[in-house]
């Protein structure tokens, strides 16, 4: 379920992404007893955090500051099971090439940044030739940790002492 929260930002990416997951978690565990994960992705970059672009110079500031620097891509993962929660979060480091400005300005004339951490998506072919570099794990950039989340799932759910032992 999609959750309506409204997103904070905090000193950091790690803190922010963390807050907003325990939001939508939080939201999701009024409505439900099934076991409940929340994520968060953000965006993080000289100290500062990046959330969606409000505007065309907001998407365009975004790329200038990505372009040409490393940044990184932090998800939170908040993971309730009954009254037993879990917090956690991946951290992904992200290099941009040099500021292109067809590639940039044909990705903002499209759209797509207004809804994305950073102004992008990883998954997004007409800004992949931006992308230099991936150091960790490519799904949590996509706004997925599928190794983090497949390792709280089999803890908590499959063997932990919420779950079941074949």
């Amino acid at each position: 379920m999609s959750a309506d929260v409204k997103e904070t930002v905090c000193a950091d990416a790690a803190s922010t992404a963390a807050v907003n997951a325990r939001k939508k978690g939080e939201w999701a565990a009024l409505r439900t007893e099934l076991p409940i994960m929340a994520f968060d992705t953000v965006v993080g970059i000289g100290g500062r955090v990046l959330g969606k672009p409000k505007d065309r110079a907001d998407a365009e500031r975004m790329f200038a500051e990505l372009c040409g620097n490393t940044h990184e891509v932090v998800t939170a993962v908040y993971f309730r099971v009954g009254t037993k929660i879990i917090e956690k979060y991946e951290k992904t480091s992200v290099v941009f090439g040099a500021f292109d400005r067809e590639t940039v300005y044909n990705y903002i004339d499209s759209g797509a940044p207004y809804d994305k951490a950073g102004g992008y998506s990883i998954e997004d072919a007409e800004i992949s030739s931006l992308i230099v570099s991936v150091d960790g794990d490519r799904d949590n950039v996509a706004g997925l940790p599928v190794k983090l989340t497949e390792k709280l799932i089999e803890e908590n759910l499959i063997y932990g002492e919420n779950g079941y032992r074949d």
